[in-house]
């Protein structure tokens, strides 16, 4: 469109109140209207993940964006040129080691020259634990990492729930060591939240799962050899009765009368057994 200005020229002749007074003159330029330029139709997401981890922006498989958190875990991501209607955007991001956060997904409906703001978000806490099976008597070890110094509490879940509190360090890593004893045998479920000390609420974790077992029993025979078939400690007659009421059996009972481990008990048996006489 050719832009037109129009000048208004208003003279103004003021009345001489003395002699030699002048004419003065005052010019306005007024410009046409100019349809405004179109607004961009956007998308804002304002959060929380871990320090300096990269927060990655989908809708539906599309990746959009892809931006660093500060080192505080804070993010603030803009995305313009969004297709009007409704879509599906989803928020994740990893930890410095790799771990992944729970994605969270939020459903929009954007119309022609808006802005769609979503601010609030706090990415779950990240979870592993160093055993997927824990004998009675081992200590467990929860870590992940979240906003820098969040209290963090771990929910351990089978058919009760327990929960267990530990913080966040300056960097956002975090740790608690369980023992296996304060757990209980059975089979388990573990998650996270955390509070940062702004106190916004985080999403939870992904689960994890574990297990905790009573303590193996001690094998009193570990390290005895073959011909103490008892595991006493000595080769002798206790031993010797043990073999002979064996005496030519296939696959025996007592696999340690098979001294040398052929599935019959036999005169090779009594030869190896013989070499390790009062031993």
């Amino acid at each position: 469109m050719v832009r037109r200005s129009f000048v208004v020229l208003l003279l103004l002749v003021a009345i001489p109140l003395l002699a030699g007074a002048a004419d003065i003159s005052v010019t306005a330029t007024v410009p046409s209207e100019i349809p405004p330029t179109p607004a961009d139709t956007a998308v804002v997401f304002r959060g929380i993940a871990y320090p300096s981890s990269s927060v990655s922006i989908h809708r539906g498989t599309t990746l959009l964006a892809t931006v660093p958190a500060d080192p505080t875990a804070r993010f603030d991501v803009s995305i313009g040129s969004q297709t009007p209607g409704t879509f599906t955007y989803t928020v994740s991001s990893e930890d410095a080691r790799g771990l992944e956060s729970t994605p969270l997904n939020f459903t929009l409906t954007l119309t022609t020259g808006t802005t769609a703001t979503v601010t609030g978000i706090f990415l779950g806490p990240t979870l592993s634990v160093d055993k997927t099976q824990a004998q009675i008597g081992d200590t467990m070890t929860f870590l992940g990492a979240t906003a820098p110094q969040s209290q963090v509490s771990i929910y351990v879940s089978s058919d009760t729930t327990q929960t267990f509190t530990t913080s966040a360090d300056t960097s956002g890593v975090w740790t608690k060591q369980v023992l296996a004893d304060d757990i209980g045998v059975g089979s388990y479920t573990a998650k996270v939240k955390a509070v940062a000390p702004t106190s916004e609420i985080s999403s939870f974790s992904a689960s994890v799962a574990f297990a905790v077992v009573a303590q193996a029993a001690v094998d009193a025979c570990s390290g005895k050899i073959s011909s103490d078939i008892n595991c006493d400690g000595s080769v002798n007659l206790a031993d010797f009765s043990i073999l002979l009421f064996y005496w030519k059996k296939s696959n025996p009972a007592n696999v340690r009368a098979d001294v040398n481990g052929d599935h019959v008990v036999n005169l090779t048996d009594v030869s190896i057994f013989l070499y390790y006489w009062s031993s």
